[in-house]
């Protein structure tokens, strides 16, 4: 195990043994924990999501089974991730394939380019492939972002491996000037981009709703 992964560990909510609400993994990029901490995992919380556990880029195996446990009492499973995070994300939603456990929803959002791609060699796969245990995935970039977005838009778009899957690739163009942190950024909600909130937070929230709470 990395120093990385022995510095990680999981922000877990205390929620009621009768909850039956989604199960969602946010996981984050590298050195983005107090990032995510601030922003999506306090507005999942706040908006009604309380067993929203905010995990590390390095914790696949971890969040696997804990979604497991989750599918296992009927609950329907989220995975959000950010950067090095959603490409994570997109590694846990291939192993809960092999598992034979559907995901209701997986957002990557910056998961590509630069900032994404670190540590290549930990991905045996194409990101871009979203495999057919996933419900719907809505893969998030903004053309602002040299980090999290490759040059070439083709690059960036998430594919369905089979039709059961639904994938809708939502870019925020160039002139939005949505940066690599400010796509991931939640508060104060009276200062954020127009569609950032509308594209990206409240089509989360209604998704969620969709999933059955």
């Amino acid at each position: 195990m990395s120093i990385f992964a022995n510095l990680q560990f999981p922000d877990r909510a205390a929620v009621s043994p009768d909850y039956a609400g989604p199960c969602i993994a946010a996981i984050y990029g590298f050195a983005s924990r107090e990032h995510m901490h601030r922003h999506l995992l306090r507005f999942l919380r706040e908006s009604g999501y309380p067993d929203t556990t905010m995990y590390g880029h390095r914790q696949g195996d971890l969040i696997a089974n804990d979604l497991q446990n989750a599918a296992k009492q009927g609950r329907p499973v989220v995975l959000i991730g950010f950067s090095q995070g959603g490409f994570e994300a997109m590694g846990v939603a291939r192993e809960l394939e092999r598992r034979g456990v559907p995901v209701a929803l997986l957002v990557p959002i910056a998961a590509r380019g630069r900032g994404g791609r670190m540590w290549l060699h930990r991905w045996n796969f194409d990101m871009r492939n979203v495999p057919p245990n996933v419900e719907l995935c809505l893969n998030y970039f903004s053309e602002s972002d040299h980090l999290g977005t490759d040059p070439r838009l083709k690059d960036n778009l998430a594919v369905a491996m089979q039709p059961t899957s639904r994938v809708e690739n939502i870019v925020f163009a160039r002139s939005d000037g949505i940066s690599h942190l400010g796509i991931s950024r939640c508060y104060p909600s009276a200062k954020l981009h127009p569609k950032l909130k509308t594209q990206l937070l409240d089509r989360l929230l209604s998704e969620l709703k969709l999933t059955g709470l």
